[in-house]
Order: C-alpha cells, then sequence, then structure tokens
C-alpha cells in the first residue's frame, strides 16, 4: 500500500512538473477573454451588427438601377407588303415608295435611372437608429459573456486550488498514519496493544490512498477543462497557489465592495440591455407607422434604344406613393408593434427587480461564506487540538484507535471545509461585484 501512494504521489508530481505552463487567476482570465469561444462569438456578433448599420445607412443615397435588352429574330416583327391603287402608283415615280416594309427583327435598349428618397416616413432615419440600438446591444451581451466567462474561470481555478490543497492535506494524513503505523508495531510487537489496532490503521492508510487516487483523477480533469475553457487545450497547463491563501488566513469582510443597490442598477449590462430591449421596440413601433405613410421621392432616367432607328431620352421626374389598402392590415401591424413595447416595459421593470433581489441575495452569501471561512479556520484549531490529545491518551492507554483514527478524520475534514470555504468566499465575492455592475 504504501508502494501505491509513493507512486501516486509522483505521478501527480511529475504531472505538475511537464505542465507546459504554470498561470495565476488573472493570468487565466486574460486567457479566457483572448480565446474563449463565446467571447469570439460575442464579438463576432458585434461585427454583424456594424454591418447591418453600414448597410441600413446606404438606404440615404440614391437607389440606382440598369437594364439592357437585346433581342434577334428570326424573322422581322413588322413585316408587310405596301400595295398602292393602280391610280396612285402611276403618279408615284417607281421606287420611291419600298414595296416592302420589315421591322424589328433585331434591337437593343437599354435605360438607367436613380431615385432619390425624400420622405419615407421616417424609416430611413429610425431603420439606421435601430441598426445602432442593435450594435451597442451586442456590445453589451459580450460584457454579459465576459462576466460568464470570467465566473467559469474563477471557479475552475479555485476548484483546481481546492483540490491541490486537499492532496497536500491527504499527504499530511497520510505520513501521520505512516508513523502511528510504525508505532503500533512496535507496540504489537511487545505485547501493548491489540494487533486489531494496526489493522485499523492500516485500512485507514487504504482509504487515504483511495481518496487521494480519486482527487487526482478530478482534478486532471479539471486542468483539462480549464486548459480548454482558456483556449490552451493542448497544453498540460497547472496553476499558482495565490499568496493570500494559507490554512488559519480569514480575509477581512470586504465592507467596502458593499453598493447601493437601486443605484448599482443602472450600472448592470443586464438592465442596459433591458433597456435597449425598450428602445429597439420602440423605434420598431415608430417604423411600423412610418410604413404606413406616403412615400417621396425625385429621380432621373435615361434610356436608348434602336428599334425604329437610333433615339434616346432621358426625363427627371418625382413619386408620390400612398399606401391606402396599405392601411387595412398595417393598422393591425401598428397596434401588435404598440404591444410589444408595453411588454418589453413590462419586462424591463420586473427584471430590474428580479436583479436588485440578485444583488441582495449575492451580497447575503458574501457575509455567509465569510461567516463559513471563519468557522472553518476556528474548526481547524480545534481539530489539531482534539488530535493532539487523541495521540497523546492512546499512548498512555486512555483511548481507544478508533478514536484516535476519528480525531485524525475530523483533522482532515476540517482541513478540507476550510479550503472549499476560502475558494467559495472569493468566487461569492466576485459574483456580488457582477450583479452590482462593478468592474
Amino acid at each position: 500500500m504504501k508502494k501505491i501512494l509513493t507512486i501516486i504521489c509522483c505521478s501527480v508530481c511529475c504531472g505538475f512538473a511537464a505542465a507546459q505552463g504554470t498561470y495565476s487567476l488573472d493570468q487565466l482570465k486574460q486567457l479566457a477573454v483572448e480565446n474563449n469561444y463565446n467571447l469570439r462569438s460575442a464579438r463576432n456578433a458585434i461585427q454583424q451588427s456594424k454591418e447591418v448599420k453600414s448597410e441600413a445607412f446606404t438606404k440615404f443615397f440614391p437607389k440606382i438601377s440598369a437594364m439592357g435588352f437585346a433581342f434577334q429574330n428570326n424573322k422581322p416583327m413588322i413585316d408587310y407588303d405596301i400595295e398602292l391603287p393602280d391610280v396612285l402608283a402611276s403618279l408615284i415615280p417607281q421606287g420611291l415608295i419600298p414595296a416592302n416594309i420589315s421591322l424589328m427583327k433585331k434591337g437593343i435598349y437599354g435605360s438607367v435611372s436613380a431615385i432619390q428618397p425624400v420622405f419615407m416616413g421616417g424609416q430611413i432615419i429610425n431603420g439606421n437608429r435601430l441598426a445602432k440600438v442593435g450594435i451597442e446591444a451586442s456590445e453589451l451581451q459580450l460584457e454579459v459573456s465576459s462576466d460568464e466567462v470570467e465566473m467559469t474561470t474563477e471557479q475552475y481555478y479555485w476548484q483546481v486550488v481546492s483540490l491541490k490543497e486537499k492532496l497536500l492535506t491527504l499527504a499530511t494524513v497520510h505520513d501521520m498514519l505512516e508513523q502511528l503505523e510504525k508505532d503500533v508495531s512496535n507496540m504489537v510487537r511487545v505485547g501493548a496493544v491489540n494487533r486489531n489496532d494496526l489493522l485499523l490503521v492500516q485500512l485507514r492508510k487504504g482509504e487515504v490512498e483511495s481518496t487521494t487516487a480519486e482527487v487526482e483523477n478530478g482534478l486532471t480533469t479539471l486542468r483539462q477543462l480549464l486548459a480548454q475553457h482558456v483556449g490552451k487545450a493542448d497544453e498540460a497547463i497547472d496553476v499558482t497557489v495565490p499568496e493570500g491563501f494559507a490554512f488559519g488566513n480569514v480575509p477581512d469582510m470586504p465592507i467596502t465592495l458593499r453598493q447601493d443597490h437601486q443605484s448599482a442598477l443602472a450600472a448592470t449590462p443586464q438592465y442596459r440591455l433591458l433597456e435597449k430591449n425598450v428602445e429597439g421596440h420602440h423605434l420598431q413601433h415608430v417604423m411600423a407607422v412610418g410604413s404606413n405613410l406616403p412615400s417621396v421621392g425625385v429621380g432621373a432616367s435615361y434610356s436608348y434604344n434602336d428599334w425604329f432607328g437610333k433615339s434616346s431620352n432621358a426625363m427627371i421626374f418625382a413619386t408620390v406613393s400612398v399606401p391606402i389598402s396599405g392601411w387595412w392590415g398595417g393598422s393591425h401591424n401598428i397596434k401588435k408593434k404598440s404591444l410589444a413595447l408595453e411588454d418589453a416595459k413590462e419586462q424591463m421593470q420586473d427584471n430590474g427587480q428580479k436583479l436588485i433581489i440578485r444583488m441582495n441575495n449575492a451580497w447575503a452569501a458574501v457575509e455567509t461564506s465569510h461567516k463559513k471561512l471563519v468557522i472553518a479556520r476556528d474548526a481547524i484549531t480545534q481539530s489539531e487540538e482534539n488530535l493532539r490529545l487523541n495521540r497523546d491518551y492512546y499512548r498512555v492507554g486512555t483511548t481507544k484507535m478508533t478514536d484516535l483514527l476519528f480525531a485524525q478524520e475530523q483533522y482532515q475534514q476540517a482541513r478540507d471545509r476550510y479550503t472549499d470555504a476560502y475558494a467559495d468566499f472569493q468566487t461569492k465575492q466576485l459574483e456580488y461585484r457582477q450583479a452590482t455592475g462593478q468592474e
């Protein structure tokens, strides 16, 4: 069993030593910003919104169109013989009037026109405004995605740190058990204790070795997930443990982190997205009204054809389009957009209240996690003293081996709870910062 644990510990150390890169939390967050797929997708969405804005801007310019037409028939489209009465034929010199007329056997036609919109019911202006809102919404969505990626990075990081610290605790407990095994073996040899105590120690040591293997496997998986998350899937990355982390160390409660939640609401990207949603629905409603108003445009055109001889034509014109029958269905579309706008306003109010509740819960979670960390620190001190007393009592024969092993197990659990509490406290602070829109 001793060999097994030695191999496991060596493989853990070798795995860390073979890592191609060791990163701090800030470095991991920077890598995630640069390489994470969700953020690349969000940035791509911004570019798409900008292309929509550029497309909408082109609506301000004239619409220019051109067309060309050519044909070739197997026979003229107009073909007839000219027959004059004998009286007229005798009066007109021969050859002055052709005996046959053939027209349009082949020909070409071309035209070009330009129409400048003058008034389109506000659709062009508001369409550009709506496109701008789309860009702003995409940028806010990038902020939301960045927060999500940062939170996932933070969680992965502290999970890795937690498992690494649990491996150290397991190694400490294993060393204790090895020393205890030696002591009990000597005591069994001289007949001071029953051999059953030695078996209990060996069983407990086997449990620790088995747990070590499970934690090592979980650590490997977590490091792979973290590497994939930050765009280093082909790298066996490791993390540095922060300087502030140490058993018994409890950071102060971050009172300055606390914000006025009602005031902080407008700073959150989630609430600003709700505002953009209302603004977008308002513009859609205005555009629906505009689509049912008259539209005015001015233009010019030029055409050329050689069907009946070469000729060309140029003109300027004005157009007025009044969608009379369009109001039959358009009025219903306007009402639909109006209802959608009211729904967006109510959604902003409802979700705004939920965001404030989220802030309240996030701060309560910070306070609770800090209290748990203090309790976990005190539990380590208590478990260390309890373990020392049980070790001394066993040596003088006033306690049982099961009590001593139970004290060791409590010591291990106390250290593990502290590790989890410390990681949870760090994560809860980030959750609160994000909930209140802090950088």
